[in-house]
């Protein structure tokens, strides 16, 4: 909830505290998702499941650090820095925090980041509600949330410690007797399966719905592939991943100052938009959990399309409370679908022994999507025509791969015949 809300504040804090424009607004956009990847690359990957929740809690004590610096910034390089600390703090925290969940469940491990994702996705819904209460009674002051919203990992820091130690001394004789997620001679490690998920975006896959054992037929006979692009499911996922990923990247970075500046909003109001966003979302998701195993994704991934070439043009073009808030809205509902939905594509099309990398690669087109996005928008498309006009410059690249995953719709996808779970 706290990295929400500093990621989605961000650009009000730099508008409205330190007086910057577009082009730096973007710039610190790309810096976050650039630290992000390579924390999670380079670093968390690396932890082993049994430090998973010390890493959680250092990744905590990172955001902390990161909240306070934002909330005293006074210039471009104090903002650097807190945006610096803060990315690091995402790819370090919610890995961490993942492979802790999973770890520590034993036998109860897929119920166990079932709860962990609805948690998750509570959180992001609840986070800016509250945050819009705390700028409505601190007079709009941008500052007053970031030192707010420290409380939480502070709060949280020494509760990982307190429900990791206390699992250990119930326990002791099952913390040595962990079996990892995939199976055993596959040479897969718990951290090797759920450290590449990114911060907003985990979908509850347990292990015995992941994919097809390794030398087991598909259920078109075949043996599944390894690669992302190797399999029709595959590259639509990708399609997917990317049709929307472009579009929520430039409304992460750019959304609250499109309802401020476009619309005319309180602070308090923009956040009031990422509220029904994130909301939408979670439905959409328990949606989905509800209704698994989904039979038809290409025709829900073909109506996430649509919706959010509707929810651009109505932040595009829309005037007014309703429109911003149904534009948020429709956004919501496509952010909740494409991505479990993209990643079942994946699971019934891959061998679990290539799923990490397969994953990886599919995750990581979200990670480039949040670097160069921000900073196409903010330094060329923003000061050109303006932040609401610049939501209808993300209709051309909404548009292409929406024909591009229209085009795909007639190829042989496994599990387009019959059910497989999510």
């Amino acid at each position: 909830m706290a990295q929400n809300m500093a990621v989605t504040t961000l650009s009000l804090l730099a508008h409205e505290a330190v007086h910057l424009g577009s082009g730096a607004i973007g710039a610190l956009g790309a810096i976050s998702g650039v630290m992000v990847a390579l924390v999670t690359l380079f670093l968390s990957r690396r932890v082993p499941h049994q430090r998973a929740a010390l890493s959680a809690v250092a990744g905590m004590g990172v955001l902390v650090t990161s909240l306070l610096v934002l909330a005293s910034a006074s210039s471009f390089g104090v903002l650097v820095a807190g945006v610096v600390l803060l990315g690091a703090s995402g790819g370090i925290t919610m890995p961490g925090l993942l492979n802790a969940v999973a770890s520590e469940a034993g036998g109860q491990r897929e119920r166990a980041i079932a709860i962990y994702t609805v948690v998750l996705s509570i959180s992001l819904a609840v986070g800016p509600l509250l945050e819009t209460f705390i700028l409505s009674i601190a007079h709009q002051a941008v500052r007053v949330p970031f030192v707010v919203f420290a409380i939480f990992p502070l709060l949280g820091a020494p509760l990982v410690i307190v429900a990791s130690q206390h699992r250990h001394q119930s326990e002791p004789s099952r913390v040595n007797q962990t079996e990892p997620i995939a199976e055993q001679d596959s040479g897969l490690t718990t951290a090797d399966l759920v450290v590449e998920v990114s911060i907003d975006e985990v979908a509850a896959i347990g292990p015995d719905r992941i994919s097809p054992p390794v030398g087991t037929e598909s259920p078109h006979g075949k043996l599944g592939k390894s690669g992302l692009l190797s399999t029709h499911a595959g590259r639509m996922a990708l399609v997917a991943q990317l049709l929307y990923g472009v579009p929520f990247a430039g409304i992460t970075v750019f959304g609250a100052l499109v309802a401020r500046v476009g619309f005319g909003f309180s602070p308090a109001g923009a956040q009031l938009g990422f509220t029904v966003f994130f909301v939408l979302s979670f439905l959409a998701r328990a949606a989905v959990a509800w209704r698994a195993p989904i039979t038809r994704k290409r025709g829900l991934l073909t109506i996430s399309a649509a919706m959010t070439v509707a929810g651009l043009l109505l932040l595009g073009l829309g005037r007014g409370a309703w429109a911003l808030f149904l534009a948020m809205g429709a956004l919501g509902i496509p952010h909740g679908l494409t991505f479990p939905l993209a990643l079942s594509l994946v699971a019934e099309a891959t061998p679990i022994t290539a799923l990490p990398r397969v994953n990886a690669t599919l995750l990581g087109t979200g990670n480039i999507t949040s670097v160069i996005v921000p900073l196409i928008l903010g330094a060329i498309i923003i000061p050109a025509i303006g932040y609401q006009n610049m939501t209808l410059v993300l209709l051309a690249p909404v548009l292409a791969f929406t024909v591009i995953h229209l085009r795909l719709r007639g190829g042989p996808t496994t599990g387009a015949n019959q059910a497989h779970p999510l």
